[in-house]
């Protein structure tokens, strides 16, 4: 597997509340990759993204090829939820933390993606000069595209735009999504926050991740964000699958 990861706390907001992670897994060419973006402000957002990324790590590492990978993202996320909320219960000064999650189990010997997701990181996944949303946005704007109400250049300038509908730490029990998706010869895994979604389109992605050196195709993307005024914390994860 090559990888190729960026975190910026971007050109407006004074700390960068992003988390991230890629693991290898105590399994066969089995890989494990992480975005996460903190919200609550006054450091909350990155006590939560970073508590969160780090309890789903441990759980996934102590249990994978034990529970079938879906459950395994569920059931991890659901253990940071209420480890993110007690923490908020407990820590003076940041009470309503949270964070969005999107994890990524990838299986190089069943050729497989397996996400689990809440919040409106994203997950792709880039094909040749094709890219698909894996992941649904829990958020206004959200399910106005998912109604066929809005158009993804519409939604990236919607009022609603921010407002989840879904966040690890902010309720006693948190909706988990999972997905899973074939991988075919030559197909990227993309992880990214909404700094990045916000301000480049898919379709610009594609062209990115085409034009660019792998080494450089994350850092590019979050350079790509920030040169258009980099207005939120941006984290960008990218992997290449080894399916030869």
């Amino acid at each position: 597997m090559e990888w190729s990861a960026k975190s910026s706390r971007g050109l407006v907001r004074p700390d960068n509340e992003d988390s991230w992670a890629v693991q290898a897994l105590p399994a066969s060419r089995t890989w494990l990759a992480i975005v996460a973006d903190g919200i609550g402000g006054n450091e909350g957002g990155q006590v939560a993204s970073s508590m969160a990324v780090r309890v789903c790590l441990d759980h996934i590492k102590g249990r994978i090829g034990q529970v079938e990978p879906e459950r395994l993202l569920r059931d991890s996320i659901e253990e940071g939820n209420a480890v993110i909320l007690r923490a908020g219960n407990e820590k003076e000064g940041f009470p309503g933390m949270g964070t969005t999650f999107t994890g990524a189990i990838i299986s190089e010997d069943l050729r497989k993606v397996y996400v689990g997701h809440v919040g409106d990181s994203r997950a792709y996944l880039v094909s040749g000069t094709s890219i698909k949303q894996i992941t649904d946005d829990h958020s206004v704007s959200g399910l106005l595209v998912q109604d066929g109400a809005l158009s993804e250049e519409d939604a990236m300038r919607h009022p609603g735009r921010n407002l989840l509908t879904r966040a690890m730490g902010t309720q006693d029990h948190v909706i988990v999504s999972t997905y899973q998706e074939d991988l075919g010869p030559g197909d990227i895994v993309l992880l990214c926050t909404d700094g990045l979604t916000s301000l480049v389109s898919s379709k610009e992605i594609v062209a990115a991740l085409n034009d660019l050196p792998r080494e450089k195709a994350a850092e590019g993307l979050v350079d790509l964000a920030n040169s258009r005024g980099g207005y939120d914390n941006t984290t960008v994860v990218v992997l290449w699958p080894d399916l030869d």
